[in-house]
């Protein structure tokens, strides 16, 4: 009955991931250690006489987790990372990411330490840690996010229509409450050997799978007209030149203002610029970067889909 408990959730777990065409899962670290793990602990239940499910599980409970914090680390640098709950002597503690290298770990009844170590050369990522219990093989309710790879990468693609894409670093925040980071980019777009660019973006970049290979994926803050918030500027300034609290000087340098905004609006080169603004209408990105050539998408609304490549790079932490 155990057994068959047991293969009913290898099963499901197969399907869903046959269902979002994922293969890399049969071949990663993480996978083979928690299927050698459910059969030392099928193999224990036997030596143990045990084949009645619900005395397993009362004996072996479901673990619980009562606190998990993420630990930052750089790509070539080490962390500790502490979690603390309710674990029965044996349960299995198993990282998803199999960047993740422990160097050392030990676990009581109440909290697991581990040091951990992620190698150089590897993008921002982050891995949930899968908690097992002893004998009954239960899973903890949901994954701990354990442990987050963080730093400063610089992005640079080349797509097929000939735009040329960077993606700089433009700040970081890592909350301390355990949710998911949030990382922000500067997204410059070139046309051909153009040293200015043509359009820049914020983008919100979200980190995608991690035992399956990490991607990512973000959509760009479109910006506000520039000749819109001119003309709502140029509005404020004409209703406080007809304020008739307004002296007449006052209200002769408002109007010489007003001038200037509008010569300055009608500059060809402003012009130039703004319709090549326009002419920009990509609200997503998504790449994947398990290895050189990152290969990726942009989802545009005049030109469809953009197919790029491009490299990583590492600047700081």
């Amino acid at each position: 009955m155990v057994h068959a408990q047991i293969s009913k959730w290898t099963t499901a777990l197969a399907c869903l991931l046959a269902a979002f065409g994922i293969a890399r899962a049969a071949n990663s670290h993480y996978a083979d250690q928690r299927t050698a793990f459910f059969a030392s602990q099928e193999a224990e239940r036997k030596r143990q006489g045990l084949a009645d499910w619900k005395q397993i599980k009362a004996m072996y409970p479901t673990p619980e987790i009562t606190l998990c914090r993420a630990a930052r680390v750089v790509p070539g640098a080490s962390a500790d990372v502490t979690v603390r709950g309710k674990f029965v002597p044996g349960s299995k503690f198993l990282f998803e990411n199999d960047d993740v290298q422990v160097v050392k770990e030990n676990a009581t009844p109440t909290e697991y330490h581990a040091t951990i170590r992620v190698p150089s050369g590897i993008g921002p990522g982050y891995s949930p840690l899968h908690v097992f219990s002893a004998v009954s093989g239960i899973e903890a309710g949901a994954p701990c996010r354990a442990v987050y790879i963080g730093g400063k990468y610089e992005w640079n693609f080349t797509a097929q229509n000939g735009w040329r894409i960077r993606l700089s670093p433009k700040g970081e925040v890592f909350p301390k409450d355990g949710s998911a980071p949030e990382v922000s980019y500067t997204a410059d777009f070139y046309r051909g050997n153009d040293t200015q660019p043509f359009a820049q973006r914020v983008l919100s970049l979200g980190l995608g799978g991690t035992l399956y290979g990490n991607s990512y994926s973000g959509g760009f803050e479109q910006p506000a007209s520039s000749q819109d918030a001119a003309m709502a500027d140029m509005q404020q300034i004409l209703q406080k030149a007809y304020d008739p609290k307004t002296s007449p000087e006052e209200r002769a340098r408002l109007m010489q203002r007003v001038g200037e905004m509008g010569e300055k609006m009608s500059d060809p080169n402003l012009v130039q610029k703004q319709q090549k603004e326009a002419q920009f209408a990509c609200g997503n990105i998504n790449f994947t970067a398990n290895e050189d050539p990152v290969e990726g998408q942009l989802s545009c609304q005049q030109e469809g889909t953009i197919k790029f490549r491009g490299t990583r790079r590492f600047v700081g932490p």
